[in-house]
């Protein structure tokens, strides 16, 4: 049985101050299970080792989780979950895709440096949690880069990018840099976090953008202006 299941029948069978107990402790045992598995990573981290950290008997962790693979999963899982809700507040169709967007990525990149943890293990152990359970992470991460691919495709559609923009290409791109601040972009950084989100948000919506041609002339300079010579001056001799 998966942790999330044994997490559901005690969600039915336990007492409300039981449950709430229950909860708070899951809640500890991912939170501790997230910082070991960063600094020590996957492989070198043991289940004596969470145990200890979270002040449970060994045999009690069990409890909650059949493996330490399975942890791993859960935590993965619920990173991507959480995704979804930055996903799930995009208004496809909205007319404006590429505010859409900017503000998705915006979001995405404060994601990002919240998460630098989660996306670190992802990265790094993705690879230990059971080929069979893989694919359900899998399909959850995809919706990142079908997002971003709907919302090119649409700009393209109303002519706000290049007529012969690669939809799928850029996508990739854009995708791939947002993926990537969580390595470099900290909230405690030199610059305040959501403006910087701000401003890669800037730069890869910008990287589709059609760009604006500059068909106005450029105003003739000030200055004194020319005398007027006659033409008999300057016929004159030197």
């Amino acid at each position: 049985m998966t942790a999330s299941a044994r997490k559901t029948r005690r969600s039915k069978t336990e007492p409300s101050s039981a449950r709430a107990d229950a909860n708070e402790r899951w809640e500890q045992i991912t939170r501790v299970a997230t910082d070991l598995f960063r600094r020590k990573g996957f492989s070198s981290t043991s289940m004596q080792d969470i145990s200890d950290a979270v002040g449970l008997l060994k045999g009690s962790l069990y409890y909650y989780i059949d493996s330490k693979e399975d942890l791993l999963f859960e935590i993965l899982r619920d990173l991507h979950k959480d995704g979804e809700r930055i996903i799930a507040q995009v208004e496809f169709d909205s007319g404006d895709p590429l505010h859409q967007l900017r503000t998705y990525l915006k979001r995405a990149a404060v994601f990002g440096a919240l998460n630098a943890d989660r996306l670190g293990i992802f990265l790094r152990d993705f690879h230990y949690v059971p080929a069979e359970r893989q694919s359900e992470i899998i399909s959850e991460r995809r919706m990142y880069q079908k997002t971003v691919v709907a919302l090119v495709t649409e700009a393209k559609e109303l002519g706000l990018t290049n007529p012969n923009l690669d939809v799928s290409l850029a996508a990739t791109l854009i995708s791939g840099a947002v993926a990537g601040v969580h390595e470099w972009l900290h909230p405690d950084g030199p610059r305040p976090l959501d403006q910087a989100a701000e401003d890669i948000a800037e730069i890869l919506t910008n990287s589709v953008r059609v760009p604006v041609e500059l068909t106005a002339k450029p105003a003739a300079k000030k200055g004194r202006p020319r005398a007027k010579v006659s033409s008999r001056a300057r016929r004159a001799p030197a």
